[in-house]
């Protein structure tokens, strides 16, 4: 019995000190959108701002694929399937939030995202996310292609479209869980 509660200490103090911040870390506040985003599980220790010493010029901002650090995903997007291979996430929302934070693949690093508006037009649904950090706007233009009992299939694109109008990439992906 001496050896459980020993174990039990043990637990109790690691779990402590992981819940206990170090001084050096910035304080997080998520009471709004920005900070919801920029702290996100999806961008984890991603960089927000390019490393020192690269240009932050609006002609050298591409969208690529990135591996998410987080595993709770509600919609991920890729450039279609190409000989039945699928790409790298390009774009993806988290399970938790209203509006749920988001991230990007730019330069090949994660960068979060807060939702700016989701409205229909011709029949397509028109996704628009920014970063105020970057400062970087996205659009998705997405059509549903299937439906599930908890998911949804998409077809669409997705194009940087501030600072500068960015390159049309064909998407493809799901929402749901």
């Amino acid at each position: 019995m001496k050896s459980f509660y020993a174990l039990f200490a043990l637990t109790l103090a690691a779990s402590a000190a992981a819940c206990k911040p170090s001084p050096q870390a910035e304080s997080v506040s998520a009471g709004t959108p920005e900070a919801a985003a920029s702290h996100s599980p999806a961008v984890g220790a991603a960089a927000q701002t390019p490393p020192a010493g690269e240009p932050d010029t609006a002609d050298t901002l591409a969208l690529t694929p990135f591996e998410p650090t987080t595993v709770e995903i509600y919609c991920r997007f890729q450039r279609q399937a190409e000989n039945g291979e699928l790409g790298g996430a390009l774009f993806i929302t988290e399970i938790a939030g209203v509006p749920a934070p988001a991230a990007i693949g730019l330069d090949g690093q994660a960068v979060g995202l807060e939702e700016v508006s989701k409205t229909e037009q011709e029949g397509a649904a028109i996704w628009t996310y920014r970063n105020a950090e970057r400062p970087v706007e996205v659009q998705l233009t997405l059509t549903e292609t299937d439906e599930g009992f908890e998911y949804r299939a998409y077809e669409g694109t997705i194009r940087i479209v501030d600072p500068v109008q960015g390159e049309i990439i064909p998407i493809e992906g799901t929402c749901g869980v």
